[in-house]
């Protein structure tokens, strides 16, 4: 006969003990035994629109901000050996959730954010952001991440989509990244394994989450690499600031082209759907104005992409990761 087992705090020193369960019941004990671990938050039926810049997304079946790599590890495989699925979330400046919220467990890396030199080195947790991550650098003499310094995401997400700006990108200072797969095992990537290509690399869609990164970066003059990153911040809020909830930019930009350029000479700028809307300063960018649903915002990127596919026979392809949707591989 199946059941669902609960069980106590001295569980968790083992393996997680799910073997079946009554219809619905998994995610509860998935919930008990990430309790029982001690080692960070996890709450049920927890709002995510706090948890992206977008500020838009239902809740989390079970939400989880683990404080150590080992616990993340323990929570993945309990959830692996459940059969149940299970989300990572950063920053949550680059992604979408659904408005009916994600069932499963989701991983929010928040508490994951140490990081430590080691010479010309940076060893990071996957939670730590970019603009900590670039102060880190310079306060240390290091060069090589002042392209960061505005991003608003963190490392892990960056190293998966290969985040850019200013010409560079995550794969020039990339070195090592340590993964835990589905199961809960550690992998280690060496960059060349990695697949990078712009705003890509092989990780996207493997469902790993990333736990360390090790970043190659080179002896600098701290003035110049100050100078450089307030010149960055400087461009990006001339260029980028929009004043309200927005993902960053939606479409990656076409071969030889600006997406930008492209959504504004086709007059959309100001187009609405609902309160999500194409931002009046940037074109690549929706903005919430306030009330914005999930839907709202899928709708208007599917439209963009209509009117320039019609307009130019160019097919805008999102940078942003949809989560809860039945076409999430979009």
């Amino acid at each position: 006969m199946g059941g669902r087992r609960r069980f106590a705090a001295d569980d968790a020193d083992g393996q997680c003990p799910l073997t079946s369960f009554e219809d619905g019941g998994g995610m509860s004990a998935v919930y008990d035994f990430i309790s029982a671990l001690r080692q960070g938050e996890v709450f049920t039926h927890y709002p995510l629109a706090g948890y992206t810049t977008w500020q838009i997304g239902g809740p989390a079946e079970v939400f989880y901000r683990p404080e150590s790599s080992e616990a993340c590890c323990r929570a993945i495989e309990c959830v692996h050996q459940a059969g149940l699925p299970i989300f990572y979330l950063g920053a949550g400046s680059n992604v979408l959730i659904a408005d009916a919220g994600l069932k499963g467990l989701v991983i929010q890396t928040g508490k994951l954010n140490r990081s430590k030199n080691e010479k010309d080195r940076i060893i990071a947790e996957a939670g730590v952001s970019l603009v900590t991550l670039s102060q880190h650098a310079l306060q240390s003499g290091l060069t090589g991440l002042e392209f960061v310094c505005g991003i608003p995401g963190t490392l892990g997400g960056a190293v998966i989509n290969n985040a850019g700006a200013h010409g560079r990108e995550m794969a020039e200072v990339i070195e090592t990244v340590k993964t835990v797969d589905s199961q809960g095992l550690t992998k280690v990537y060496q960059q060349k394994d990695l697949g990078f290509i712009y705003r890509n690399s092989a990780l996207k869609g493997k469902n790993e989450l990333i736990i360390e990164v090790s970043l190659k970066l080179a002896e600098g003059e701290r003035d110049v690499v100050r100078k450089t990153m307030d010149e960055y911040r400087q461009l990006r809020r001339k260029k980028q600031a929009v004043g309200l909830p927005n993902a960053g930019s939606i479409f990656k930009n076409p071969p030889g082209d600006y997406a930008g350029r492209l959504i504004e000479e086709a007059g959309l700028k100001g187009l609405s759907v609902g309160d999500a809307q194409v931002s009046s300063k940037h074109a690549n960018f929706i903005v919430n104005k306030g009330r914005a649903k999930a839907s709202d915002v899928l709708a208007l990127i599917e439209e963009v992409q209509k009117t320039v596919r019609e307009k130019y026979s160019v097919e805008l392809e999102t940078e942003v990761v949809l989560m809860g949707f039945s076409d999430n591989g979009r």
